[in-house]
């Protein structure tokens, strides 16, 4: 149309680049199939987490998707598996994450499409907003377990450590930029009361898990330069401690703890955090 600026989005949106049969330009415009998989996604995970348990992990399915010749072939068993599955409970990745963040990504681009943000533009917006949205959170982790456990491997820049802390303040500087390019294109982010009740929550949640009230298990663990032993503050169900912190290795080995209140504690707090962060990045088309 004449007269109309043409942006970058507008140029993926209109590529007819392809490979073959293939236009693999053009996944990043079909936002609506992107909403269906990450629907999928989060409905998965959320059945798995029942199934598994409270405090699950995805690490519980390896053993299976790794073994699954073996199995067909007789040459493991489905017990043998499940043991190999149970043993691995509270270690690792939980699936809160993918339920809480999978959500978070299919609302926050139900909206920005509300407001006339769609396709490839939807796409980008609703996929750096929402990894800035985990940054934010596993960095306030990283940084406060460090400090109150006792563990500053969790904020160190060596290996390999050094990639998640970069990749998460990577995010967050991004999803600041996207914001301050949708307030360029028009729209104004919005403090409304559902921002200031989530972020009035968060902190209440966040201050909480620092100052437990409760009692917890002590976990102490032998590292080359003695026993460290974990505080009463900002407990965990797992521990990722680091046994040699001489080597500038920043990696941590896992410790399970067992506490369905911490977990608890731990996964309100994901979602008010989510929340809040979400809610600041639901903008409003600016009324000229």
């Amino acid at each position: 149309m004449s007269g109309v600026k043409s942006t970058i989005f507008d140029k993926l949106d209109n590529s007819t680049v392809h490979i073959g049969s293939l236009y693999p330009i053009a996944v990043f415009k079909n936002i609506k199939r992107w909403r269906k998989y990450f629907l999928i996604l989060s409905l998965v995970s959320l059945l798995l987490w029942g199934i598994l348990g409270f405090d699950s992990t995805m690490e519980q399915v390896t053993p299976f998707t790794e073994n699954i010749l073996e199995l067909l072939t007789g040459k493991v068993s489905l017990d043998s598996l499940f043991a190999q599955s149970r043993a691995l409970y509270g270690i690792g990745n939980h699936w809160s994450a993918p339920v809480i963040y999978g959500f978070a990504f299919i609302f926050l681009s139900l909206h920005l499409e509300s407001v006339g943000i769609v396709k490839s533009y939807n796409f980008v917006a609703t996929t750096i907003l929402s990894l800035a949205n985990i940054g934010v959170f596993e960095t306030f982790w990283n940084r406060t377990f460090a400090y109150f456990q006792n563990q500053p491997w969790t904020i160190s820049f060596a290996w390999k450590q050094g990639s998640n802390t970069i990749q998460f303040f990577g995010w967050i500087v991004l999803g600041i930029l996207t914001l301050l390019y949708l307030i360029s294109d028009g729209y104004r982010l919005t403090i409304s009361r559902k921002f200031i009740i989530l972020l009035t929550l968060s902190i209440m949640i966040c201050t909480f898990w620092i100052y437990y009230p409760y009692p917890t298990q002590q976990l102490s663990v032998q590292t080359t330069t003695g026993t460290w032993t974990s505080t009463p503050y900002f407990p965990q169900t797992m521990y990722t401690i680091d046994i040699d912190p001489t080597d500038n290795i920043a990696v941590g080995v896992p410790h399970f703890v067992e506490n369905n209140l911490v977990h608890f504690t731990n996964t309100l707090a994901k979602v008010l955090v989510s929340g809040t962060i979400l809610s600041i990045c639901m903008v409003k088309r600016r009324i000229p």
